[in-house]
């Protein structure tokens, strides 16, 4: 199991997500830094727990198209491993991402996708395990563009992601995301871990303490999202250290 930050952008800066109401966002006040500025908390945060780990998502790319490829190229080339979500919507958006999705892990989100047939010569014209699919949901169900997924079922879509080759899957319930109610994915992610047991799942959204992350990792997740319960400092540095190198325990479902 290992915690992965969180890092939004937003006007080219770091903000505090709340429920997905994105023009509500707020400069981010974290703990570890005094400016929203995005590489400095990632720096920060690198030298402070040796994190090599990241989750990026570009709120600007996502919600206007208009991606920080500046600040993401120079992320990318500071941190190490990140996985940026930067709203691809359709075959087009990887030329205008160009480098960035073959350096990095590209995530593919069902929010933005346009329709699965994108997903296919997605990964037709790319190593598939270079993509990362989130399963993006609201309060449980399917967040999505009308259509894009016909009427197949959150497993069925699984299921999909997996035959054409993808091996991360995040697992995101919008409706959590900032709040104070804790994971509400462990479920579906227990079913998702017991259906594709070597498909690496990810998930996030109102994760605040080590006991949530235990009964996460205990029901098959690989990888927690962590930003809130981070910057805020709500957990202990010594939890923080230990799950972002990915030593938590001798827990049978931990994977990589």
């Amino acid at each position: 199991m290992k915690i992965i930050p969180v890092l939004d952008i937003l006007n080219g800066v770091a903000v505090h997500a709340v429920g997905g109401l994105r023009s509500s966002y707020q400069p981010l006040k974290s703990k570890y830094c005094e400016s929203p500025c995005p590489v400095q908390i990632s720096e920060n945060l690198k030298s402070r727990f040796g994190i090599c780990d990241w989750y990026i998502a570009d709120l600007d790319g996502i919600v206007h198209r208009r991606w920080n490829l500046e600040l993401l190229n120079t992320l990318a080339g500071s941190l190490g491993r990140i996985r940026i979500d930067a709203g691809i919507r359709q075959i087009e958006d990887l030329f205008e991402l160009g480098s960035l999705v073959c350096s990095n892990r590209c995530i593919v989100a069902s929010e933005s996708l346009t329709d699965c047939s994108v997903l296919d010569s997605l990964a037709c014209m790319c190593e598939p395990r270079q993509f990362v699919f989130s399963l993006d949901l609201v309060d449980g169900q399917l967040n999505a563009p009308t259509g894009a997924w016909g009427t197949r079922s959150l497993m069925e879509i699984v299921e999909y992601v997996v035959d054409l080759g993808i091996q991360e899957l995040i697992v995101l319930d919008l409706a959590y995301v900032g709040g104070e109610k804790g994971p509400g994915t462990t479920e579906l992610c227990a079913g998702i871990h017991r259906e594709f047991p070597h498909l690496q799942v990810m998930t996030g959204g109102g994760i605040r303490n080590c006991d949530q992350i235990k009964r996460l990792e205990q029901s098959g997740v690989d990888a927690v999202l962590i930003g809130t319960a981070l910057h805020h400092g709500l957990l202990n540095e010594e939890i923080i250290s230990r799950y972002c190198s990915g030593e938590s325990g001798n827990n049978s479902n931990t994977r990589g």
